[in-house]
């Protein structure tokens, strides 16, 4: 507590002195670009992994040939844990294009080009475009009905036609974080869900229409402890804000428990 307190601190005072973007370590020798008001990226230079439980799930699950898909990517932190923290390959989404240019960044400054498919765009249920809004940073979003701020029209096309050429990739694991958007997202990946290779997702959200579609693929709701590596099968848990979905639970198990530890600030998981 007192160290992340240090932190926020530090942060606190260089980033109102200094003009300009400010590199920061991340887990596993990796590192992030961050700016004051990103929501979420801001979280890790405090605490090391602002969603905890699922960021170390993501550590503990991936391996270096596996596939990643960061759906909502925002500016990277997810895509540079897997790829950068693990080697693992990462499909990464992100539709507002100054929030694009964030994501490239931290990419390119950890080396990370031949790792990550990075791709400038929506994910829904059908191709075609789709109003987000343009004026909440790192926050923004589909646009509601009405809306009266500044607004941009970004492609879409859904998951399935996005993963088509990845279908046989081995063990993955999704991250859809699109701020309302998730059942959309759900409705155009079908065929994804349907793959057996796909063993966990992260999803926020959980009207009626999510847990129906994701228990229909097979899915189970689950928390997970990152220091004892124990996955809780659980209809109520909710994972740091996520709902966390993981099917196959034994093999989820087997395969976090199996991980090897990290050093995350002054924590090893």
């Amino acid at each position: 507590m007192r160290a992340s307190l240090s932190r926020w601190i530090r942060w606190q005072v260089v980033s109102r002195t200094l003009p300009y973007p400010i590199v920061t370590p991340f887990a596993n020798g990796t590192s992030l670009i961050v700016e004051p008001g990103m929501t979420g990226a801001t979280g890790n230079v405090y605490v090391g992994l602002h969603e905890f439980a699922d960021m170390a799930l993501l550590l503990h699950f991936l391996r270096p040939d596996d596939l990643f898909v960061d759906i909502g990517a925002n500016v990277g932190s997810y895509t540079v844990l897997a790829s950068g923290a693990i080697g693992a390959r990462t499909v990464s989404f992100e539709p507002v294009p100054a929030t694009f240019k964030r994501l490239e960044r931290n990419i390119r400054y950890n080396q990370l080009d031949t790792k990550v498919e990075a791709h400038c765009m929506a994910v829904g249920a059908a191709p075609g475009e789709i109003v987000f809004t343009a004026d909440t940073d790192t926050t923004n979003q589909v646009a509601p009905p009405n809306y009266r701020g500044a607004t941009i029209r970004v492609p879409v096309s859904s998951a399935d036609d996005l993963l088509r050429s990845h279908l046989n990739h081995t063990a993955q694991i999704w991250k859809v974080d699109v701020e309302g958007y998730e059942t959309e997202v759900l409705r155009g990946a079908e065929q994804s869900l349907a793959n057996p290779l796909l063993k966990v997702v992260l999803l926020e959200g959980g009207s009626a229409e999510i847990v129906s579609t994701m228990q229909r693929h097979g899915f189970q709701r689950a928390s997970y402890e990152a220091f004892t590596r124990t996955l809780q099968l659980a209809e109520s848990l909710v994972s740091s804000g996520n709902f966390l979905w993981v099917r196959d639970a034994e093999f989820v198990s087997e395969r976090l428990c199996a991980a090897p530890t990290f050093q995350v600030f002054e924590h090893v998981i």
